[in-house]
């Protein structure tokens, strides 16, 4: 049960996904099973579940990847992907659900900051990350 490292992390379907079949693109919900490649489930609050493919399901990056770009590349972008990365990065910082949860929808409402905060979840990632440490 390697990929139980992912389950309870706070993810945000793609804002921009063309089939939705659960109609819950750009929603914000809980990875509840991450199985494979191509079978995600997420829970949303207001009720239901849905299975997506990895790449369809995005979590925040690392709050140190976040904070190395915007030190380093901040200077060069639009003012107001500035302010909104960086009040990723301090919600990040709190650590809080609630926290995480502002983020993501943060990350949502900026289009122009997604590729600078989110990454897609990799199960097969993940698993070999937890097998490393485990040794």
């Amino acid at each position: 049960m390697e990929n139980a490292t992912l389950a309870g992390t706070l993810v945000l379907v793609q804002p921009d996904l063309e089939n939705d079949t659960g109609r819950n693109k750009g929603q914000i919900g809980v990875l509840t099973y991450a199985r494979s490649e191509t079978e995600n489930y997420v829970r949303f609050p207001e009720g239901g579940e849905a299975y997506y493919p990895a790449p369809q399901v995005l979590m925040l990056k690392d709050k140190k990847q976040v904070f190395d770009d915007l030190t380093n590349n901040g200077s060069s972008m639009p003012l107001d992907d500035f302010k909104a990365m960086y009040k990723i990065m301090l919600l990040q910082d709190r650590g809080t659900s609630q926290a995480l949860y502002a983020a993501l929808a943060l990350a949502n409402d900026h289009p122009g900051v997604q590729e600078r905060v989110l990454e897609s979840i990799s199960p097969a990632q993940k698993q070999e990350l937890s097998k490393a440490y485990s040794r």
